[in-house]
């Protein structure tokens, strides 16, 4: 899952995938070359959040295709 944040140090855009912050790969910041990584303490925590965020979509999708179906659609 790709995001975005802003660099710790100069606030530039910096993209990044999920799942690479969370096997502990180092980011850093096009303009400024700060690089940083997720405190292995918080990956539970970023685990946790990004298993709410799939079971989310999901249960959207779920939503979507229920609602299509009793629509006609």
């Amino acid at each position: 899952m790709k995001s975005q944040l802003p660099c710790p140090d100069c606030r530039t855009s910096i993209s990044f995938d999920v799942s690479m912050l969370l096997s502990g790969t180092a980011f850093s910041c096009p303009c400024c070359e700060l690089s940083f990584s997720l405190d292995p303490s918080s990956k539970p925590q970023l685990s946790k959040a990004v298993e709410g965020f799939a079971e989310l979509k999901r249960l959207n999708h779920e939503a979507k295709h229920s609602s299509a179906s009793v629509m006609g659609g």
